[in-house]
């Protein structure tokens, strides 16, 4: 995503665990006094959860053939959106 956009890649990255934990205390202390937090664990998880899947399946029951590989689909799709929809990244 990052090649897509044509930008570097993070530099720094932190321990899931810890900062899930932090998000989860944080919920709960908002829970608390009646405070609901922008980041719980449901947005931790959703933000680091990684999926993987294979296309063979499609390609072999449907003949389907991809036009993309992973960057360069990326890319389309990036500039697709910014020429439909203004969007900036």
């Amino acid at each position: 995503m990052c090649k897509g956009l044509g930008r570097n890649p993070p530099r720094i990255s932190l321990p899931v665990g810890p900062i899930r934990s932090a998000a989860g205390i944080l919920e709960d202390a908002g829970r608390m006094i009646g405070f609901k937090s922008p980041v719980g664990r449901a947005t931790i998880d959703k933000y680091t959860e990684d999926i993987a899947v294979s296309s063979q399946r499609i390609q072999t029951e449907l003949g389907f053939k991809p036009q993309f590989d992973l960057r360069s689909g990326w890319q389309e799709t990036i500039r697709e959106m910014r020429g439909k929809n203004s969007f900036r990244f």
